[in-house]
């Protein structure tokens, strides 16, 4: 069993292994494509990389806006 957040009813969801449609080895991450009860499939991703990577983007600060 896995407990996923729908992104599309932002709700958590707890869904069988049997939902898993493919799982993909990338050189930072691993990705679940999941079949959610709301009817779609969605992307999950997990690693310690990938966690870093996004982090490390995260921290950059947004530009400044100009005023209109």
């Amino acid at each position: 069993m896995l407990l996923i957040t729908c992104p599309v009813t932002n709700t958590d969801e707890l869904v069988a292994e049997r939902r898993i449609r493919s799982a993909t080895n990338h050189p930072t991450h691993i990705a679940l494509h999941v079949e959610c009860p709301c009817g779609g499939v969605h992307v999950y991703r997990t690693g310690r990389r990938w966690e870093s990577a996004r982090r490390a983007v995260a921290a950059h600060p947004a530009p400044e806006l100009t005023p209109a």
